[in-house]
Order: C-alpha cells, then sequence, then structure tokens
C-alpha cells in the first residue's frame, strides 16, 4: 500500500511538473510576441493593443500563404509541363531508335527449339537469328523427323528438326517430345506470314523513320506548353510583388508594431 501511494505522489509531481514546463514555455512563447513588461504581455488593460497588432500579424501572414499557393502552383505547372514535353520527346527518341535498328523484336511463339520474333527467327535457343525479311520456310516430311527449312535470299538458311518417332536406338527410358505434321505446318505458315509482314515493314521502313525524325525535331521545336507556363508564373510572381493588399497589409502591420513600440519601448517582431 506504501509502494503504491509513493508511485501516486511520483506521478502527480511530474504532472505538475509537466503542467508548470508546458506554461512555462507558452509564456515565453506570448512573451516573445508581446514584449515589455508583464502586465503589457498578460494583462487584460492592453488586450485591445495585443488584440490589434495580432490581427494585423495574421491579415498580413494570410495574404504571404495565399501567394506562396500560387507560386507553388505555377512552379507545379512548369514542373508538369516539362517532364510532359521530355516524356513525348523521349518516346519519340525511343520509337526512331527502334526504327534505325529494330532488332529481333518480341517473341512471336515457338515450336520445340524453333523461335519466331517480330523481325527474326532462329533454329535453336542457342542457333543464330535470321532475319525474316526475304525468309522463306519450307516444311519437309521425314519417316521419323520432320523439318523445316529457313532459306534467306542469297541460299543460306538453317534447319529445325521434329521429330514424330522415337528413334529405335535411342535409351527407351529417355524422354522426347515428339511433333505431329499439322503443328509442324502450322508452325511454317505462320512463319512465312511473319516474313510477309516483315517485308511491309522494310518496305515503308524508309518513309516511317523519316516522319518520325521530322516528328522528334518538331517535338524539340515546340515549347509551346512550357512558354506558357513559365509565363503564367512570371506574371504569377510580379503580380505578389506589387499585390497592393501586401502593402496595405504590411502597412498596418507596420504602424501596429510602432504603436506597440510607442506604447512598450520594445519593438515587436512581425
Amino acid at each position: 500500500m506504501t509502494t503504491t501511494g509513493g508511485n501516486s505522489t511520483v506521478e502527480a509531481l511530474r504532472v505538475v511538473v509537466l503542467v508548470m514546463v508546458a506554461a512555462g514555455v507558452w509564456a515565453a512563447w506570448k512573451r516573445s510576441l508581446f514584449p515589455g513588461t508583464w502586465a503589457h504581455t498578460f494583462h487584460t488593460a492592453y488586450a485591445e493593443q495585443r488584440g490589434l497588432l495580432a490581427q494585423a500579424r495574421r491579415q498580413l501572414s494570410a495574404i504571404d500563404k495565399d501567394q506562396l499557393r500560387a507560386e507553388k502552383e505555377a512552379a507545379g505547372q512548369v514542373k508538369t509541363e516539362k517532364e510532359k514535353r521530355e516524356q513525348h520527346i523521349g518516346k519519340l527518341q525511343r520509337e526512331v531508335a527502334l526504327l534505325q535498328d529494330p532488332g529481333r523484336g518480341t517473341e512471336l511463339g515457338r515450336l520445340g527449339g524453333l523461335v519466331l520474333y517480330e523481325h527474326a527467327v532462329t533454329a535453336s535457343m542457342e542457333g543464330r537469328l535470321l532475319p525474316l525479311h526475304g525468309l522463306r520456310a519450307r516444311f519437309d516430311r521425314g519417316d521419323r523427323v520432320h523439318s523445316l527449312y529457313l532459306t534467306k535470299p542469297d541460299g543460306g538458311g538453317d534447319r529445325a528438326k521434329f521429330p514424330h518417332r522415337p528413334d529405335p536406338a535411342a535409351d527407351p527410358e529417355g524422354s522426347i517430345r515428339l511433333f505431329d505434321e499439322e503443328e509442324v505446318r502450322d508452325f511454317e505458315m505462320k512463319i512465312n506470314e511473319a516474313a510477309a509482314e516483315e517485308k511491309a515493314f522494310r518496305a515503308g521502313l524508309a518513309e516511317q523513320l523519316a516522319g518520325k525524325r521530322e516528328e522528334l525535331a518538331e517535338a524539340r521545336k515546340d515549347t509551346t506548353g512550357l512558354s506558357a507556363a513559365e509565363q503564367k508564373q512570371a506574371d504569377v510572381r510580379d503580380r505578389n510583388r506589387t499585390d497592393p493588399r501586401r502593402e496595405e497589409a504590411l502597412a498596418n502591420l507596420t504602424a501596429a508594431r510602432n504603436h506597440w513600440q510607442d506604447l512598450t519601448g520594445r519593438r515587436p517582431p512581425r
């Protein structure tokens, strides 16, 4: 029981100390805003003068906040327009780079080790890429293995093999994927269709690249949105700098501070 009572007393003292510290901090803050004697800071006799000074501060603070908000919005619009322009130019740059060097493109499908891409095909995962432009795929039926011959315009190429019967000499325990003729022929057709699309793409590539380069050049020259946002930002700054409301509020605060200084001999902060 004694221990419990002692703890309660300590806790009560802690609360009292915290209240006293908070009160001291508040009083010091109040004294900094309204310097002078204790009476000037707290007595009701000077409440009207303190009220006038506080009101003048609030009016100027409200205008400053409005101006700051307007400048932040204008700056945010400039940032948005810059980012929008940079993103648009970056997108066009990537499109130009892709037209200059299309690479193999995205994967369109695969069958066994044969992999078909937008602009190329390879007979195996480790094999060399064969450009689709001018390429021709041809199916060849075999007794045990079907083949797809990939022939380039110059006569070179590669061969993809698709077993459709087990090899009698192979390990019977080993598993191997078998392909039927229809799925191999379907992939032959898919390759030839992709090659036809590639031919059309290459036929219009020079014109498409020239058009995209021109579009990029125009985008780099076009600063309409950004210039408008920057002009608005400059207008907001000019308007804030010459805002008659702020000049009046500042004059009112200066007069209130002068009056307080005449009253107390101490000049209060803004």
